[in-house]
């Protein structure tokens, strides 16, 4: 699942509605519009997309500097609703916020979007201490790993997916108690040794994040 190289103001803005749609309805309706047809955006879906530089307060269609990538930006919104839907599908969420984060990263992650992974988990990481920490500093690692692959960085990709895996394979199996972190190495091993290999990049397909009910 290759994402497109977009512009860093245009990567944001689709990020920020992409994690927030996972429980805000607004930014759901929001992503939901940007994948139809040009028509005035509900109320709070408009004010989300302005408030993140999509459209103009009250338009109806993409700014100029983004029309040129309408295409890419349709096909990783409905990617992004499908992870919100997916995310709602799961039920009750946690309340610990380094739960709820990775549960969040596994629906964003399930869908390629690796960057939306680094931001969910990333505003956990800086809080926490200790085992927990460094497992979320694995996973993020492992994402963003994915993320450079997607983007033509195999050696970013081969140094992160190493670290992050070192990292994860060092912690308890239970440091992070909804990621079941020995299927996600087990499942990256093969990733590894691809891109430790010689020869030209490989073509990789991201493994699923499975996580513990």
């Amino acid at each position: 699942m290759a994402t497109p190289g977009f512009p860093l103001p245009l990567r944001n803005a689709l990020a920020t509605l992409a994690c927030e749609a996972l429980e805000s309805d607004d930014d759901r309706a929001a992503l939901a519009w940007l994948t139809g047809p040009a028509v005035e955006p509900p109320p709070g879906a408009g004010a989300r997309l302005a408030a993140v530089h999509l459209i103009d307060t009250g338009g109806t269609t993409l700014l100029d500097v983004h029309a040129s990538w309408e295409t890419a930006i349709r096909a990783h919104a409905m990617r992004a609703l499908r992870a919100a839907t997916a995310y709602r599908a799961r039920g009750a969420w946690p309340e610990d916020a380094a739960d709820r984060a990775v549960v969040q990263a596994g629906a964003l992650w399930n869908e390629g979007l690796f960057f939306e992974v680094h931001e969910v988990l990333e505003a956990v990481w800086q809080r926490e201490t200790g085992d927990r920490r460094q497992a979320l500093q694995g996973l993020i690692q492992v994402a963003v790993a994915f993320h450079h692959l997607a983007h033509g960085n195999p050696r970013g990709a081969r140094t992160l997916l190493r670290e992050g895996r070192a990292r994860l394979a060092a912690m308890p199996a239970d440091a992070l108690s909804l990621l079941d972190a020995r299927a996600l190495l087990a499942d990256t091993d093969a990733a590894e040794a691809a891109l430790a290999a010689s020869g030209p990049p490989p073509s990789l397909a991201p493994p699923m994040l499975v996580l513990r009910a």
